[in-house]
């Protein structure tokens, strides 16, 4: 009866810590944006094409994309191929920002996911308890700062 809300709250929890860690990195981008971005760095979507894509509502994706323009990550026009549509595109400054995050950022989330997610208990319960309890013990925030200062050899950037 509660496996929901302790799924959400993990969540919550988990997309807390990234925004967290996105902060002290100084990335003004929310975690929910992060799709988008990857999303538009295939190329251009309508609004309609993202909602499909990556299965998220079409009003979330709108709010997100509202706020996406307003910092200059995306742009928004008239799609070429049907005037009733909006085309929308990442800006230079939103292509460099989603391949920053992912040069130099989404490595230390996976790794400092992994840190908490190790093979799962027999009990989905006593799973979900463990990855409470490892949380609350080193926020994810913490796990990811750590990740980015001791990354394993075969994963450190060319700059480091």
């Amino acid at each position: 009866m509660t496996l929901g809300s302790r799924f959400r709250r993990l969540g919550e929890r988990l997309q807390a810590g990234v925004a967290e860690a996105f902060r002290s990195a100084g990335y003004t981008v929310q975690p929910s944006q992060v799709p988008l971005l990857c999303a538009l760095r295939e190329g251009p979507a309508t609004v309609g094409g993202l909602v499909t894509r990556l299965d998220i509502s079409q009003p979330a994706v709108t709010r997100s994309l509202g706020q996406l323009v307003r910092d200059g990550l995306v742009h928004s026009s008239a799609s070429p191929h049907d005037a009733r549509q909006r085309e929308i595109r990442l800006t230079q400054q939103g292509t460099s920002v989603i391949d920053a995050l992912d040069a130099r950022f989404f490595r230390h989330v996976e790794a400092a996911v992994a840190s908490i997610c190790a093979p799962p208990a027999a009990n989905l319960l006593a799973y979900l308890d463990r990855l409470d309890a490892a949380l609350a013990r080193s926020p994810l925030a913490e796990r990811i700062a750590q990740a980015s200062a001791n990354p394993p050899n075969d994963m450190q950037s060319p700059d480091t």
